[in-house]
């Protein structure tokens, strides 16, 4: 009778010591570790600035075109700020668990491929290693691949020079469209007036897979994010890019993100147009505002 008396005094002795999780909610098991560990997410805001062409002439300057001066003054403000660039695929990363993202997380996306990503934009990422995120139309990186006439206030970026960017492990390629960048024909890669859901279906298949091909040959791998053009967006959309495979979609809606660690989260992520006048300092504070009321 004592023994048994021992023996409950023991088990409740253990009990107290090596509770069980109290939510699952909060719980990420590792398999054959050592104990449980608790991992409670904390949200990470997220902004991300979108570029399209870079040309020198500041008379160019525009909604769409900054100075390669205005994108390293970005650089060098973003660093003194203690912001850290990110890709899509550390932001994967972060959603599945793999790695947490740094305090002051900013992506720096480039729209387009226009050939000023390569000749100017990518000597300053190597410059202050920093890493950006490129969306290429690839009907023209076909185009400007072959024997044409460049000129860099249009050309577009080659196969070759995607290639030599990628392999520096500073730059990120995904799908901004093989042929859909073209208002003529549709509103972006959104789904027509009219058009049946098969024959859109179909559609934006053969587009993604397409592009899919011709990244897989040229640079061995394949996009992992949609980026939409004109930033033509809806829900038929977000689902088609989900059925294909693609992990997260970048539009042209202005907010900071606000990660939880959900996926479904990474189908709408917004973004700020870098505009030639934009006072990037002044809207850093206002996202650090943002970020501390949430």
């Amino acid at each position: 009778m004592v023994m048994d008396k021992r023996l409950l005094m023991l088990f409740s002795l253990l009990f107290f010591l090596f509770p069980r999780a109290a939510s699952a909610a909060h719980v990420r098991a590792f398999p054959d570790s050592a104990p449980t560990v608790l991992v409670i997410a904390e949200p990470v805001a997220l902004p991300i600035l979108m570029y399209h062409q870079m040309l020198p002439e500041s008379s160019k300057r525009s909604r769409y075109v900054v100075t390669p001066g205005d994108f390293e003054n970005d650089l060098k403000l973003l660093a003194k700020h203690g912001y850290t660039t990110v890709t899509v695929k550390d932001v994967l990363d972060f959603v599945n668990k793999k790695k947490s993202l740094p305090d002051k997380p900013i992506m720096l996306t480039f729209d387009d491929g226009f050939e000023s990503d390569y000749v100017y934009a990518f000597p300053l990422l190597q410059k202050y290693n920093a890493k950006a995120v490129f969306s290429i139309i690839g009907k023209y990186a076909d185009l400007y691949s072959g024997d044409i006439v460049k000129d860099i206030s249009y050309s577009h970026l080659s196969w070759a020079q995607i290639k030599e960017m990628y392999d520096s492990g500073l730059a990120e390629f995904h799908n901004h469209t093989y042929d859909m960048h073209n208002a003529q024909k549709r509103n972006g890669a959104l789904r027509r007036r009219g058009e049946s859901s098969e024959a859109y279906e179909k559609a934006i298949g053969n587009d993604f897979k397409l592009l899919n091909d011709k990244y897989y040959n040229h640079i061995g791998t394949v996009p992992a994010a949609f980026t939409c053009p004109y930033g033509a967006f809806n829900e038929d959309l977000r689902q088609a890019v989900k059925r294909f495979g693609y992990n997260a979609i970048l539009t042209s809606q202005e907010r900071v993100n606000i990660l939880t660690g959900e996926p479904e989260e990474l189908y709408r992520l917004g973004r700020f147009v870098r505009t030639h006048s934009m006072n990037l300092e002044k809207q850093l504070k206002l996202w650090e505002n943002a970020s501390q009321a949430t």
